[in-house]
């Protein structure tokens, strides 16, 4: 089943958008196959994918980039597809001008196909963080690394809260490195007891 949605939003997101599920599902071959108008929104107001035409029929783990994410991916779909009920478990999707807290729950449907939906736990506004901002042009330097379920990111050994490494960084606006999304040991070891988990 292809959702297609008459006319894209590319204007900012109404606030009530952000309490609205996010649900996205793939088939048995784990395709993308169905996008709801609050995955449009979403992915509209925060520089993803303009409409759905060219993710539907895409494998899921196409769009993730780094090995070990997709296997816990692996796991969790595993997992929800072999479980009576659906796999849960928070994480964040932050902006540049706000922290967004979310709950996400995984779960088999008939014929194979797996439901994703993201429910808003919490918000938190704060002064923008150029580095998330995907707009932001000038980038120049080695990757950081940034945790794609808690947005914690990686300074040498230490996995910090985005602000606390800009600062510990001397990252300024006009000197922003790279990101390339991955996972830090702490939502490596609870996602994988998660998709392991009996």
């Amino acid at each position: 089943m292809m959702h297609r949605r008459p006319q894209p939003n590319p204007g900012p997101v109404r606030q009530d958008s952000e309490h609205r599920d996010v649900v996205y599902r793939i088939d048995a071959d784990d395709r993308i196959c169905f996008v709801n108008d609050a995955w449009l929104d979403f992915a509209d107001a925060n520089a993803g994918p303009s409409g759905a035409e060219g993710l539907l029929g895409s494998p899921i783990l196409s769009h993730i980039s780094d090995a070990e994410t997709r296997h816990i991916y692996r796991l969790l779909l595993d997992r929800a597809r072999a479980a009576a009920r659906p796999v849960r478990f928070r994480y964040r999707c932050d902006s540049p001008e706000l922290r967004r807290l979310l709950e996400m729950h995984i779960r088999a449907l008939p014929g194979g196909q797996v439901e994703f939906s993201s429910r808003v736990l919490r918000l938190e506004p704060r002064a923008p963080v150029r580095l998330l901002d995907p707009a932001a042009r000038q980038r120049r330097g080695d990757p950081l690394q940034i945790c794609s379920w808690c947005k914690a990111v990686q300074v040498q050994t230490a996995w910090l809260e985005v602000e606390a490494a800009m600062q510990r960084l001397g990252a300024s606006d006009a000197d922003l490195p790279p990101l390339s999304h991955g996972i830090c040991p702490a939502c490596s070891d609870r996602l994988t007891r998660l998709g392991g988990a009996p």
